[in-house]
């Protein structure tokens, strides 16, 4: 005789019973695709007619942009105001524009008996230059506009962001 453990029995009826779920869905799935392949093939609907919209058409032409920023307009509208910078390609260069700002030093102030202002402005190779108002230091077309006791004040013409020559005011100090 045989003798079968639990273990065994209980697996042999799980299998059963999936077996026999399995097939019946298998069998309906098999009767649903034979329905639809008797029918044959069916009309496909016309796609709905697309919907008619008119032309946007924008009238604000006097009006400002929405897509630039509020002081993007006015630092345009005060570049426009004002008179465009440009530097003096064609003026002889001086010999103390030859060297960055950074690289002068200024040591001091001398008033010449007849009241004319020097300024001394020792250069890398620690040569002293006398310069005056008028004179051009550095590479970017800095001016001399003043000279005290404690500093020169230059104009250079420099870019800005926008690749325009603007003026702006620069010191050279005294290190003293």
């Amino acid at each position: 005789m045989i003798n079968f453990s639990l273990k065994t029995n209980v697996g042999l009826m799980l299998s059963i019973f999936l077996v026999t779920g399995c097939t019946d869905r298998i069998s309906l799935a098999e009767a649903e695709m034979a329905k639809i392949r008797s029918e044959g093939p069916q009309a496909i609907e016309p796609p709905p007619e697309p919907l008619k919209i008119e032309d946007f058409v924008y009238a604000a032409q006097g009006e400002s942009d929405p897509f630039v920023a509020k002081s993007l307009r006015e630092r345009q509208q005060v570049r426009e105001q004002t008179p465009s910078v440009k530097p003096d390609e064609n003026r002889v260069k001086e010999p103390l524009e030859e060297f960055e700002l950074s690289q002068l030093t200024y040591r001091g102030k001398v008033v010449a008996p007849n009241g004319q202002e020097y300024g001394l402005v020792q250069t890398p190779d620690m040569m002293v230059h006398d310069v005056q108002v008028g004179n051009y230091l550095g590479k970017n077309h800095g001016r001399i506009v003043e000279i005290t006791s404690t500093q020169i004040n230059l104009i250079e013409i420099v870019k800005d962001t926008d690749e325009q020559y603007v003026e702006k005011t620069t010191p050279l100090v005294s290190p003293n």
